[in-house]
């Protein structure tokens, strides 16, 4: 019994040695990540195209990071309007649009990241 007893006693003491000493990965705090929207230009008027920038900051690293606009009037008369924003460098991702008439729009910025996704909201006017 003693010879079955040690050597498990010995394997059990490194499996426990051996995984306490492992690097845990750390995840990403979605509270640490922000997100602003510009617009260029910066008075968006119908007709005219404008480039939507989402500027991130907070990501621990934005490789692997995709962004989405989802773009709708603030009344939901019109159906959304997903684009894909494409990578500024710098925490910055943009789409182009046009806007067909002068309306509130709010505009939901999607952020994906491995098994992360963020989404915030932004009003912009058009005139």
């Amino acid at each position: 019994m003693k010879q079955i007893a040690i050597p498990a006693l010995l394997c059990s003491l490194l499996l426990m040695g051996t995984t306490a000493c492992s690097p845990v990965a750390k995840g990403q705090d979605p509270a640490k990540i922000k997100v602003e929207l510009v617009s260029e230009p910066a008075l968006v008027t119908a007709g005219t195209k404008v480039k939507l920038i989402a500027k991130i900051t907070g990501l621990e690293k934005e490789e692997g990071a995709q962004v989405q606009l989802d773009i709708r009037r603030t009344d939901n008369s019109i159906l959304p309007d997903m684009k894909e924003a494409l990578p500024m460098g710098g925490g910055q991702y943009y789409a182009e649009k046009t806007f067909d008439k002068p309306a509130s729009y709010s505009v939901y910025i999607h952020l994906y990241q491995g098994e992360l996704h963020i989404t915030k909201k932004k009003e912009l006017i058009v005139s």
